[in-house]
C-alpha cells in the first residue's frame, strides 16, 4: 500500500486558519502529494484526469475521483485513500449502451479487486463532475467553502463556494515530512551520481552535447527522469561574465581548464533534484582556482549555518557576500546569491496572484532550500555552486548532496 507522505497536519492547519472547509486537488503534483498514487498519464503530454477532495472535518476519509480505466492500477497500487470513485471515460464505446457497473469488469478482474472495489462500483458516475458532486454531498460540503487548484474544474460544481486553492496547497507542500525528505535524498543521489559519471566519461575532444548525453543516460539508468529539452540549465561555453541559460543549439568542445557549471534538473518518484557545482575540465588551472573555490565553499557553509527558522533571504545573502569580502575578493558585490524551495516542483512555495515568489521570504523548519552562488568571470574564471539543504528545527540546515562544496577537478 502506498504510504501517506504528505504533510496533512500543516494542510489542516492552513485550512483552519484560512476558513476553508475542503480542498479539491486536481493538479497532478497535488493529487500525487495527497494520494501517493503515481499513475502514468494515459496521454503522456496531458494532465491526468484525477482529483482528490479532502474535507477539514474528515481528513482521514478523502475521496479520490478517477477515470474507470485507472481502477486496475489503483487496485494494484493499494492507495491509502480507500474511497475511490470511478467515472465513465474515453476508453468505453459510444456505439454501445452502458452496462453500468458491469463496465468495470473491463478494467479490474474479479480476483484483483480490493476491499474498496464494491463501494467504487456502487458510485460509478457518468462523468467527472457527477462523481465530484456526489462526493461533495456525501462529505457534507454542500454550500461550504472549497479551495481548488484547478478553477475550471471547480467552476463546474454546483452548490459550493469555490476559491483559488493553488497557493494554499503550495504552502502546505513547502514544509516537508521525513518521508518526503527521504524521496528528495533519493532524487539528489541520482543527480550526484549522474554528474560524477558524466565527468568520468570526459576525454579530450568531448563536446557539450556529449556531456549532456552522458548525464542524461546516467540519470535514466538510475531511475531518474529528465524533461524536454534536457537537464542542463546553464550555458557554459560563453566568455560572458553573466550566467546564461542553455539552449538546444549549444555545442562546443569541453576544453581543459573550462569551468562547467552543473545546474541539473530532473525527477525521481516525481520529486525534483536540482543543482551541482563547478567542474574544472581536466583539472587545468586548479591551483589558480583554489582561493575562489575556498571562498565559495566557505560562503555556502556560512549561509547554511545561518539557515535557521526565521532567517530572511536578505540576511543569508549578506552573510555569503561578507565571506567573499573576508577572502579579499573584489567582485563580492557582483556575486549572485539566490534561493528557492524544492520538492514536487522547483519552487514548492506559495506564490502571489501574479505567480511571483515572495521576495525576501523567511525560511521555516522543514523547508528544502536550493541555494545558488555564482561568482562572475569568463569560462576559465567563474565559480558556481548550488546546494540543497533541509532547514531543521534548530541549528544549521542539513545538505542532502553528501559531497563537499569544492569544485570537481580541484584535487587535494
Amino acid at each position: 500500500m502506498t504510504e501517506r507522505f504528505c504533510n496533512l497536519d500543516r494542510l489542516l492547519h492552513l485550512m483552519d486558519s484560512r476558513g476553508v472547509d475542503a480542498v479539491l486537488a486536481a493538479a497532478p503534483n497535488n493529487v500525487y502529494w495527497l494520494s501517493g498514487l503515481n499513475l502514468p498519464a494515459h496521454k503522456s503530454d496531458e494532465p491526468r484526469p484525477l482529483a482528490v477532495l479532502l474535507a477539514r472535518e474528515a481528513p482521514e476519509a478523502p475521496v479520490m475521483v478517477l477515470p474507470d480505466f485507472y481502477l486496475g492500477a489503483a487496485a494494484a497500487t493499494r492507495c491509502w485513500i480507500e474511497d475511490i470513485r470511478p467515472f465513465r471515460a474515453i476508453l468505453l464505446p459510444f456505439d454501445q449502451p452502458s452496462r453500468g457497473r458491469a463496465d468495470l469488469d473491463r478494467f479490474v478482474a474479479p480476483g484483483d479487486r480490493p476491499n474498496w472495489f464494491p463501494g467504487a462500483a456502487d458510485r460509478y458516475a457518468p462523468d467527472m463532475v457527477a462523481a465530484l458532486e456526489r462526493a461533495v454531498a456525501d462529505l457534507g460540503l454542500t454550500g461550504k467553502r472549497i479551495a481548488a487548484d484547478e478553477p475550471r474544474l471547480a467552476a463546474r460544481l454546483a452548490n459550493v463556494d469555490v476559491e483559488d486553492g493553488y497557493g494554499l496547497l503550495m504552502s502546505a507542500r513547502s514544509i516537508k515530512t521525513p518521508a518526503e525528505v527521504g524521496l528528495m535524498r533519493a532524487a539528489t543521489a541520482v543527480n550526484r551520481a549522474a554528474i560524477e559519471e558524466s565527468i568520468g566519461a570526459w576525454t579530450p575532444g568531448m563536446t557539450w552535447r556529449d556531456l549532456c548525453a552522458a548525464y542524461h543516460a546516467a540519470a535514466l539508468a538510475r531511475g531518474g527522469f529528465v524533461h524536454d529539452p534536457g537537464a542542463m540549465v546553464l550555458a557554459n561555453g560563453s566568455d560572458s561574465p553573466v550566467p546564461v541559460i542553455a539552449s538546444e543549439s549549444d555545442d562546443y568542445e569541453l576544453e581543459p581548464g573550462m569551468r562547467i557549471m552543473f545546474d541539473c534538473h530532473g525527477t525521481k518518484d516525481r520529486y525534483c533534484w536540482d543543482g551541482g557545482k563547478t567542474w574544472i575540465v581536466g583539472s587545468d588551472g586548479a591551483d589558480a582556482a583554489r582561493k575562489l573555490a575556498g571562498a565559495t565553499a566557505d560562503a555556502m557553509a556560512e549561509i547554511e549555518a545561518l539557515m535557521v527558522p526565521g532567517a530572511r533571504i536578505s540576511t543569508l545573502q549578506a552573510a555569503g557576500r561578507a565571506v567573499y569580502r573576508k577572502h579579499g575578493l573584489s567582485l563580492a558585490g557582483d556575486a549572485l546569491i539566490f534561493f528557492h524551495g524544492l520538492g514536487l516542483s522547483h519552487l514548492d512555495q506559495e506564490v502571489d496572484a501574479e505567480g511571483a515568489v515572495t521576495g525576501d521570504f523567511s525560511v521555516a523548519a522543514g523547508m528544502a532550500i536550493a541555494t545558488h552562488i555564482y561568482y562572475p568571470g569568463d569560462r576559465r574564471e567563474r565559480m558556481w555552486l548550488e546546494d540543497i539543504a533541509v532547514v531543521g528545527e534548530s541549528g544549521p540546515a542539513e545538505s542532502i548532496f553528501g559531497w563537499d562544496f569544492l569544485p570537481h577537478g580541484l584535487g587535494a
